[in-house]
């Protein structure tokens, strides 16, 4: 604790001498820029994530006050610190002798280009195995550090969905055989122009294996970026100081009341942001509440930056103000590090009204999709009161704090499960070329009116009950079982819990639930409440359109896709008395499993089976409610269904 006082008292002290007197050039100068990282590197603290030298939330603090005097510089150190840190758990004890010693001093600056992995569609890097190591070919689109850093850790896509991590120079560069990596001229971005932000197209270039960091699995960036949700908010927090620091100075010049009350209420607001937010470093919460707390700093950042050029008047106009550089910064912030959910989880914020936003803009909200577990001791909403808020960051005027209090965020109450804040699709597209099991019909669409015939457009269709997301019914494996025509409407309306078992996949693709697995899960989210629906989260779904690769036949053929273990299926059928199970493979029964054991157990009533779902990714563990839609089909054994996630 102490070395991490001793950290932090150091670098306040440099960013108050060195950087904020020439933020505004550090911004703009690639030089100046450059002058202040190494100055970061003289008191090697530019690799504080290999070694371990501070405490996750130590370190966030670090990044904080950083961002406090130089949006620019914390962009790329943080980019920096980020390489020093993959290094470090790397493997290639080589390639961390010969680059780490040398990183914390600045002596080597190592930038990263593997953002475009979290982009939907074609991958923009590809890499192919060859001797030695690997080929790499396409587009690093966002690479930052040019003429700064010498070089940077890229990362492309291999044929089976991994990526693999290797360092390669940041200049254009050829090698003899023929490959070479060119960049672009700087972005003309329209904050931290010194970043030099480039694209840089690899052709060709050979990556031996000497310089690779490790390979990850599919996914592997999606996990990350969840992993991290809460990193990012203290470099919007950092920014937030920087605005409030504006307002502190025009409160004395000005001596308006409107303004002391601004920045006080302001100041509260950040001081309760920032507690919740290192609460949640220290106890696990759900993914939907760091979301929040995620969009809540973004949404601090950018009101107090722009408050810092309402105070300013005119003067806030001009390129060189400190106002107009924190409010540029406060965009750069809101859109670093951004995922899908981020972005959403801050629309969703920046929407709310002025009512919600007294709370700081979790006055209504859920907590997170914790279902019906009551008062959650999980929720970080529900402080009452608040624990004392943690101090500001040391500065040459410490504001003083509020004597007014404002209440915590908090979950107000559960609103209906059908007024969700987003619907999800869980169904695959129905198509001709979709994966399906042997022997099932084929899927076909045939034109039976044409509009300039006819005038109006007609297809009949024709698949399997048991193709593409489907539901079985008792009927496909016991006699007497009810067909899916008899399910009663109000069983198709179910609350869902998501137990995700990709990292067991990646290794075992014949992996099957454990009741141990179940356990863990209920450890982190609580117990799976009855007549809910269990579903399987195994990444598979990622493998839909490489029908090979979904099902995953041997030689001999027999398949390997994971599913539902027997005993953890008695366990959630027995002693949590579900509704049902689902999956993202073909089958909840594992590929091993030629006797259809989950199917049978399940549907010994008639429970759900839900089979081919997608988008689980984009479902919170528990929470969410399904509503399931098969067709009618008198006396189905199953059907292609509709599956609709309503999230809280």
């Amino acid at each position: 604790m102490d070395c991490d006082r001793s950290i932090l008292d150091i670098t306040n002290s440099f960013l108050l001498q060195e950087v904020a007197p020439k933020a505004n050039e550090i911004d703009n100068n690639p030089q100046a820029l450059y002058q202040a990282l190494q100055g970061l590197g003289k008191l090697n603290l530019l690799a504080l994530q290999s070694d371990k030298q501070l405490s996750e939330a130590t370190y966030g603090d670090f990044q904080e006050l950083i961002a406090r005097y130089s949006g620019a510089l914390a962009f790329v150190q943080t980019q920096h610190q980020s390489a020093a840190a993959m290094l470090s758990t790397s493997n290639n004890s080589a390639l961390q002798q010969a680059y780490l010693p040398r990183m914390g001093n600045g002596e080597v600056l190592i930038g990263v280009g593997f953002s475009h992995l979290r982009r939907q569609g074609e991958p923009l890097a590809l890499a192919v195995p060859v001797a030695g190591g690997y080929q790499l070919d396409g587009v690093v689109p966002w690479v930052t550090g040019w003429d700064l850093f010498q070089h940077f850790i890229v990362a492309a896509t291999l044929p089976d969905g991994s990526a693999v991590f290797g360092i390669v120079p940041f200049v254009q560069t050829s090698q003899k055989a023929g490959g070479e990596i060119t960049f672009t001229a700087p972005a003309q971005l329209a904050a931290m122009i010194s970043s030099n932000t480039v694209s840089a197209t690899l052709t060709r270039w050979f990556l031996p294996q000497e310089q690779v960091v490790f390979i990850k699995p599919p996914g592997w960036i999606h996990e990350n970026s969840k992993k991290n949700i809460l990193r990012a908010t203290f470099l919007a927090t950092g920014c937030a100081f920087a605005g409030l620091d504006i307002i502190e100075a025009a409160k004395e010049n000005k001596s308006l009341a409107f303004i002391t009350n601004a920045f006080e209420s302001f100041l509260q607001e950040l001081t309760q942001c920032r507690t919740l937010i290192r609460q949640a470093q220290q106890k696990p919460i759900v993914i939907a509440e760091r979301l929040q707390l995620r969009a809540w700093a973004i949404d601090l950042a950018t009101r107090i930056a722009h408050a810092a050029v309402t105070v300013s008047s005119g003067a806030a106009n001009y390129m060189h103000h400190p106002a107009q550089r924190i409010y540029r910064e406060a965009l750069v912030f809101t859109v670093t590090g951004q995922t899908t959910a981020v972005m959403e989880a801050t629309l969703q914020q920046l929407t709310r009204g002025q009512g919600d936003k007294e709370t700081g803009g979790q006055g209504d909200k859920e907590t997170g999709g914790q279902g019906d577990k009551g008062d959650n001791e999980d929720s970080i909403f529900s402080l009452s009161p608040p624990s004392p808020p943690l101090p500001t960051p040391p500065s040459p005027s410490s504001p003083r704090q509020s004597p007014q209090r404002r209440e915590p965020p908090h979950s107000a109450g559960s609103s209906s499960p059908l007024s969700p804040s987003c619907v999800i699709h869980l169904s695959h597209v129905i198509d001709t070329n979709i994966p399906q099991w042997q022997g099932d019909p084929p899927v076909e669409f045939d034109t039976v009116a044409k509009l300039e015939k006819d005038g109006y457009y007609l297809r009949r269709f024709s698949l399997g009950e048991h193709s593409a997301t489907h539901i079985n019914a008792p009927k496909s494996f016991h006699n007497f079982g009810v067909g899916i025509d008899k399910y009663p409407a109000e069983s198709l309306v179910v609350s869902a819990v998501v137990i995700d078992i990709r990292v067991q996949t990646a290794v075992n693709s014949d992996y099957v639930l454990t009741v141990a697995d179940v356990l863990a899960w209920e450890e982190e989210y609580g117990k799976i409440p009855a007549e809910s629906v269990v579903i399987l989260y195994t990444g598979w779904q990622d493998k839909w359109r490489d029908k090979d690769a979904f099902f995953n036949q041997d030689a001999e053929g027999s398949l390997h896709f994971p599913g539902f273990g027997s005993d953890a299926t008695q366990f959630l059928l027995n002693e949590r008395q579900i509704a049902g199970v689902g999956i993202d493979t073909h089958g909840v029964d594992s590929g091993q499993d030629t006797t259809f054991t989950i199917n049978r157990l399940v549907l010994e009533k008639p429970r759900i089976v839900l089979e081919n779902l997608t988008n689980l990714d984009q479902l919170p563990p528990r929470g969410a409610m399904l509503v399931i839609a098969p067709l009618l089909l008198r006396g189905g054994s199953g059907s292609p269904a509709g599956v609709l996630a309503l999230v809280p």
